[in-house]
């Protein structure tokens, strides 16, 4: 036990002292090496939990050294929801995989979103919440450093180096790719060099929704300073910014979940809002809709075979949830006011 524990202390030196690049790559071996442990939980379940051993089967089986789909691999893949639903509430085993299944693939902003409202509902007895808390620790360090390199990058920019301020984005960029603030930053620097050096005409909107495409697939959360283009595009950007409006009081957790839910389904995120909509309907019956939203979400995920098991008038539940959304929006002040 004391070896053991030596040699985990040391393991979290050699981390700390890393690069953010060897962070990178120690990140995705870490990740790895974890999952067929988190698949072995699963596939050694009995026959009639069918989605947990499934999905579990399906990681044993998947090769997370090479290239992986992870959504199509978790948010389409109706075992994934299924495995969801059979789990008890509290045991986080089958999202902790999706999180471990996308840092194997380095796209750690998109993992660090839902550890964030995992380990909220995750109780300390699962074997997942070891890892997951360990994960946490590791990803902690790794956005320390990076968001330091980040703002050396900013100052640069803010004292109009933005030669300077490239150079380093790009050198963050070899080292984490998939980092989606550094990607905007990159993009906003080359923007205003544009400008600087008179050749503003190649800041084309055609070349900023290229730019936020890529930034939004490795975190669809990301805060898009810019100015919106119309008014459900104006609708859309407050809605993103409220998310910093959520969670400032602990008691109030379970309802900014649905809330966090609601947005995340304006932003079109269905496989996040799904996943916080079947927390909330897990730990409140505050919120009769969950279910629907719920189906609603996996539904436009392509997962249709599961709402079956569910009673009433499922297609007329999501009509409503269409139709209520729709009517939140033309409501709302934000686009009025760019309407006018």
């Amino acid at each position: 036990m004391l070896i053991a524990q030596k040699d985990n202390e040391k393991s979290l030196q050699d981390y700390k002292n890393a690069s953010l690049q060897e962070k990178f790559e120690m990140n995705k071996s870490y990740a790895i090496k974890v999952l067929p442990i988190l698949s072995s939980y699963q596939t050694s379940v009995e026959d009639i939990f069918l989605g947990v051993k499934n999905f579990g089967t399906m990681v044993t089986q998947t090769n997370f050294s090479e290239q992986q789909d992870v959504l199509k691999l978790t948010s389409h893949n109706s075992d994934y929801w299924r495995a969801c639903m059979e789990m008890e509430a509290g045991n986080q085993l089958i999202p902790t995989t999706k999180i471990f299944m996308l840092v194997s693939q380095g796209e750690f902003d998109y993992a660090f979103k839902y550890l964030e409202v995992v380990k909220m509902f995750s109780i300390p007895e699962a074997y997942a919440d070891l890892y997951l808390g360990e994960l946490k620790n590791r990803l902690e360090l790794f956005n320390k450093q990076l968001n330091s390199e980040i703002e050396k990058g900013i100052a640069e920019h803010d004292k109009g180096n933005f030669e300077k301020a490239i150079s380093i984005y790009a050198e963050i960029i070899k080292q984490y790719p998939n980092s989606a603030w550094t990607n905007f930053e990159l993009f906003y620097s080359q923007s205003e060099l544009n400008k600087k050096n008179g050749e503003g005409k190649r800041n084309t909107i055609e070349d900023w929704n290229s730019k936020k495409k890529n930034i939004l697939d490795h975190n669809p959360f990301f805060g898009l300073p810019i100015s919106a283009q119309n008014a459900e595009d104006a609708y859309l950007l407050f809605r993103r910014n409220s998310i910093g409006q959520l969670f400032r009081d602990k008691n109030e957790t379970v309802d900014d979940i649905y809330k966090y839910a609601d947005i995340a389904m304006d932003l079109e995120i269905y496989d996040f809002a799904a996943q916080l909509y079947w927390f909330s309907l897990s730990h409140t019956d505050k919120n009769e809709d969950s279910i629907y939203k719920f189906l609603y979400c996996i539904e436009k995920l392509g997962v249709t075979n599961l709402k079956q098991n569910f009673k009433g008038n499922i297609e007329k539940e999501f009509k409503n949830i269409k139709k209520n959304k729709e009517k939140e929006m033309i409501k709302s002040e934000v686009y009025k006011s760019y309407k006018k």
